[in-house]
């Protein structure tokens, strides 16, 4: 459960694999942002992409055209050059492997939509205070030096992608 207060944010609890608690939460809204997040397991995920089918579904049926997702760097199907060794030889294709997998089916089912999209890949989320210079470049997994991201920063960016409706139709790499 979110512990968060704010006059403009309206917190509502439900399941994002119930098709009925998602087209709930979608229902009279401007935009969707999905923050999804599991944790590295060797089981099997589809946690990302079950609830992008019914967000997307939710949208369509409530009208909402604006939608921010968040994935990661690691959903690079390829050998990318920039995180640190460790990320892109153990924890991608072992540790995470199954996690990036359904990332990548819930990139492909947002950029198959006729949604105002834009995909987040930040680098690693760091409880920490947020930075001045965040690089938000579209088109890539990940930055060179990149490996770090304030949860705050994600927000701040996430909040001006929906604000200034940026990189519509674009996926885009999110670093300090």
């Amino acid at each position: 459960a979110m512990d968060m207060d704010h006059p403009d944010l309206e917190v509502v609890q439900g399941d994002a694999t119930s098709a009925t608690d998602v087209a709930e939460a979608v229902r009279d809204q401007d935009a969707v942002v999905s923050t999804l997040g599991v944790p590295y397991t060797f089981r099997e995920v589809t946690l990302y992409s079950t609830a992008s089918r019914h967000i997307l579904a939710a949208m369509a049926t409530s009208r909402v055209r604006r939608l921010v997702a968040v994935t990661a760097g690691g959903a690079n199907p390829k050998r990318d050059p920039n995180p640190p060794w460790f990320f892109e030889y153990v924890l991608k294709p072992f540790v995470g492997r199954t996690l990036y997998r359904d990332m990548r089916r819930m990139e492909a089912l947002i950029q198959a939509s006729d949604t105002r999209w834009t995909i987040m890949r930040p680098s690693r989320l760091m409880d920490r205070a947020p930075r001045k210079a965040v690089r938000v470049v579209p088109d890539v997994y990940t930055l060179p030096g990149g490996n770090e991201l304030s949860r705050r920063d994600l927000g701040r960016v996430i909040v001006e992608h929906l604000d200034q409706d940026l990189h519509a139709g674009q996926a885009v790499a999110v670093t300090e």
